[in-house]
């Protein structure tokens, strides 16, 4: 059942568990409790679409590198985030999870070993189970009868989930899974703890008139974005100091995202061969993007993968034309006239022919690369506790909650010089394999930090809320509940202690469903 608190006061029933926040890992937790049993509430503070007034609640100061995700990649209404993304998963390795000279002292308080059988769980419930990966002999077919080998390199295939928005592919549990609820415009404001001050007993919501609820319930799941978990916690900290996580030192500290640049110009010397290894496959309705990472057991630090962005002349007819086929699939009116969609009709020109034989016969999608091959590569960054997520004390949203702020610092020379290995390495191998040379970036070849001046996030954010094993390490038990409380959880990004090279958002799901199957296990009055 989905409720609007512009029209309807919130329901007075009983819940098992209150979850704010209504994204990708917030839906995915209510669908799987409630197949359990349990009777759960979802609070998300936009409505069913974006609109103006909620997107403004992601209002925030940044302070300290500039940082376009947060502004950009966060999305208030029903299903968050995942409806602006494209649904591209991949996961961590198990080096990710130990600890790694450098990088970080410690390994997380859970091994990948831990989390393997959760992703297998996500990848089931996402229809994912099925789809190709570098172990599959129909993905030795598709590389011309043989997996492409490029030495000191795995060659991996991300993949790209059929429907990306989490609201619309859980529409209809929402709507009709007889014990679960999902609250619009309800942006949680406050957390309110027990006498004893190691529960919280309650949830603070505001509605969109301003007039505040308070909805109790035995398990709160924090599950509404690394930035306004942070936030929250922080604000009750501010106004309860009896908080137990109230002078923890890793509340918003941690906080990283992934480090995007071009590292060189590429230069095929066996155009065919490159492009049918480099190019995405589309199959069964699933699309696979091919990337690089230093194989296991290579000496650098931070990790590094990297991927090949073709640059052409049709690329924007193509994106325009993509964008109309998505809306006409989805019973949508594109916003294009006419003459618009026959402009890039025509655009396309004499691509038409060998795009259909590209997707037809070898299944990838075709990029005449007329303009250039470039190796983009997406870093991580070395962790730092004083990057950080504050409370801008000055500026608060309309309901009175102080702004986020945020303070981004990045190592500088250790992430420079794990990204110019990672091209000399590629440009290396690619050569010897006989499919490419790359020409490296000269800052980057110099290894000079003025280079990460072209970089920008990914809008991968992560930390804040680390997963610690005790509270002078993490803000988070390896169960993910936050220390010094019974009831209080925290899923999603936020958790990370270290980013790895992949988008976080599998292995946040991964985490998010063994959370399901703990709190399915527990006693909700616990």
């Amino acid at each position: 059942m989905i409720v609007d608190l512009v029209h309807a006061p919130p329901p007075d029933t009983p819940h098992d568990v209150v979850i704010v926040g209504g994204g990708t890992v917030a839906l995915l937790l209510a669908v799987l409790l409630e197949r359990q049993g349990q009777r759960v509430l979802v609070l998300e503070s936009g409505g069913g679409g974006f609109e103006a007034p909620a997107q403004q609640l992601n209002d925030a100061s940044v302070i300290g590198r500039a940082h376009n995700g947060i502004a950009m990649a966060r999305g208030r209404a029903l299903g968050g985030t995942s409806n602006l993304w494209g649904g591209q998963l991949t996961g961590f390795v198990p080096s990710d999870f130990e600890a790694r000279a450098g990088v970080s002292d410690a390994p997380w308080p859970i091994a990948y070993q831990d989390l393997l059988p959760w992703y297998d769980a996500v990848a089931r419930e996402l229809r994912l189970a099925d789809a190709l990966d570098e172990g599959t002999p129909q993905a030795h077919k598709l590389f011309g009868g043989g997996y492409p080998e490029i030495p000191g390199f795995t060659l991996f295939l991300t993949r790209w989930l059929k429907e990306p928005a989490m609201a619309r592919y859980f529409s209809e549990r929402l709507r009709h899974a007889p014990r679960l609820t999902v609250l619009l415009h309800a942006h949680a404001t406050g957390l309110e703890l027990s006498a004893d001050g190691q529960r919280v007993a309650a949830v603070r919501v505001a509605r969109p008139d301003g007039r505040l609820a308070t909805l109790r319930s035995p398990r709160i799941v924090l599950a509404n974005g690394t930035i306004e978990i942070a936030r929250l916690l922080l604000a009750c900290a501010a106004e309860q100091p009896r908080a137990p996580w109230a002078a923890n030192p890793w509340l918003g500290a941690g906080f990283q995202d992934h480090l995007e640049m071009r590292g060189g110009q590429v230069h095929p010397l066996d155009r065919a061969r490159f492009l049918r290894t480099f190019q995405n496959i589309v199959l069964g309705g699933h699309k696979y993007q091919p990337k690089l990472r230093l194989s296991t057991g290579a000496d650098a630090a931070l990790q590094v993968s990297g991927y090949f962005a073709f640059e052409s002349s049709i690329a924007e007819h193509l994106q325009h034309l993509k964008v109309l086929a998505r809306s006409l699939t989805r019973g949508a009116l594109p916003r294009q006239g006419l003459g618009e969609v026959l402009r890039h009709v025509r655009g396309m020109g004499s691509a038409w022919l060998p795009m259909a034989v590209q997707y037809l016969r070898h299944h990838r999608i075709y990029h005449p690369a007329d303009r250039g091959v470039w190796l983009v590569m997406h870093a991580e960054q070395l962790p730092r506790d004083d990057s950080r997520i504050t409370l801008d004390r000055q500026r608060k949203d309309r309901f009175g909650m102080p702004l986020a702020a945020l303070d981004w610092r990045i190592g500088g020379r250790p992430e420079v010089q794990a990204m110019a290995a990672f091209v000399r390495r590629a440009g290396r191998s690619l050569q010897a394999a006989g499919l490419a040379r790359v020409e490296i970036d000269p800052l980057l070849a110099d290894e000079d930090p003025r280079a990460l001046d072209r970089a920008t996030d990914t809008y991968h954010q992560c930390g804040g809320a680390r997963m610690g094993h005790h509270a002078r390490d993490g803000v988070v038990d390896r169960e993910l509940r936050v220390f010094g409380t019974h009831n209080l959880y925290v899923a999603g990004a936020a958790v990370f202690r270290t980013s790895s090279y992949a988008n976080p958002t599998f292995t946040a799901m991964a985490l998010t469903a063994r959370l399901a199957d703990q709190l399915g296990r527990e006693p909700a009055t616990a």
